[in-house]
């Protein structure tokens, strides 16, 4: 299990903004988006740190991004007095994370995906043609192919 640095440096200081933006004595316009966005790119760079099972991977990030920081940083908000409890925060927020969750999943399967093909490919010699590809620049010999050499017929004519 490899940890990538630079989106683990990347996460935490996208998650020290939002938590300063979260907490602090600010009213920020378009709140709902930036909600969103912050989730989105949280997620995203979560999803990111730890070179796992996207199996694991998905579920951490729902435990991690959607319910602990999507609905939990939600509820500690409602314990701040000068912070409101607000559920359209909550919807934007896991609306974000799980889209990011989802797109990074889906890219995570098909980069796996082509690794594996690229792994179990067939490897081609240089004197075969690849015929599957319609290279048809060798001619092949049909009688080549058959099971039981035939030989010619002669005529009548000629056994006499």
């Amino acid at each position: 299990m490899r940890i990538r640095k630079s989106f683990a440096a990347a996460f935490v200081l996208l998650l020290l903004l939002s938590a300063y933006l979260g907490f602090a004595p600010i009213v920020v316009q378009h709140d709902k988006i930036l909600h969103f966005v912050f989730f989105f790119a949280l997620t995203t760079l979560f999803y990111w740190i730890v070179d796992t099972s996207r199996r694991r991977l998905i579920n951490a990030t729902i435990v991690v991004c959607i319910l602990v920081g999507g609905i939990g940083s939600e509820l500690v908000q409602s314990f701040v007095p000068y912070r409101e409890f607000d559920i359209y925060d909550i919807v934007a927020n896991v609306i974000g994370a799980s889209l990011a969750l989802a797109l990074s999943s889906f890219y995570h399967k098909r980069m796996l995906e082509r690794k594996r093909a690229q792994k179990y490919s067939a490897v081609q010699t240089q004197d075969e043609p690849d015929l599957e590809q319609g290279d048809t620049s060798e001619d092949v010999n049909m009688t080549d192919l058959s099971t039981s050499p035939a030989a010619p017929a002669e005529p009548e004519e000629q056994r006499s």
